[in-house]
């Protein structure tokens, strides 16, 4: 039974560049060569002047390239460093064929997961905690129950994505802002900004891919 996971871990990786910005969405991690551990990654927030300060401070990045700045969003490509290629638990994962599905690093690091078993989820997490990184179980859900997880969003990226809409958030031009927003979920603006492009991309991946011809 194939299982989606969410759980938060706390690594110190992309820790000084997230202090810069509201949070970091991490689109891609590779490999191009045994020695390098590259990743491409979203940096968003209301004021980025900081990020690129902090991205050179980060002590886990070795490199960095801006690729394309968008209103307050900015999309990088890295390069960890020795210190963070050693807190990296991808690496983990695909040792028990774990797919990460999404990354968003705000106050901690909260990823959604595709995991074959339990028995894998378990050793996974055993594995992080041998090597002191916290690591906490959220969600577990069949992948093949949809129940709770209509068009892929979780319950609480529904939440933050009708509050949104009922309260006027994606209107031109806008009736209400997000601090307004977060104040009646009573979540952190950082968090609100999480779940709701979360919730998009999920909603996006899960209906107009599905219906792209072949």
């Amino acid at each position: 039974m194939v299982l989606i996971v969410e759980f938060e871990i706390a690594t110190p990786i992309l820790r000084r560049a997230v202090e810069a910005a509201s949070g970091i969405d991490v689109e891609e991690i590779f490999r191009p060569s045994a020695d390098e551990t590259k990743f491409i990654f979203w940096v968003y927030g209301a004021d980025l002047d900081g990020v690129d300060a902090a991205l050179d401070a980060d002590e886990t990045v070795r490199q960095f390239a801006l690729l394309e700045e968008s209103g307050d969003r900015r999309l990088y490509s890295g390069t960890l460093s020795e210190y963070g290629k050693e807190n990296l638990t991808y690496p983990i994962a695909a040792e028990y064929d774990i797919a990460y599905l999404d990354i968003t690093v705000t106050k901690d690091t909260r990823i959604r997961a595709r995991i074959p078993t339990r028995e894998a989820l378990f050793a996974y997490r055993d594995a992080c905690r041998e090597r002191e990184i916290p690591f906490r179980i959220e969600r577990i859900f069949d992948e093949s129950d949809h129940s709770g997880d209509r068009y892929g969003i979780t319950d609480r990226q529904q939440e933050a994505l009708l509050a949104a809409l009922e309260k006027g958030y994606f209107d031109v031009p806008r009736k209400t802002t997000l601090s307004e927003i977060a104040e009646t979920l009573d979540i952190s603006d950082q968090a609100l900004s999480a779940r709701l492009r979360r919730g998009q991309a999920n909603l996006l991946r899960n209906t107009l891919r599905e219906r792209t011809p072949s």
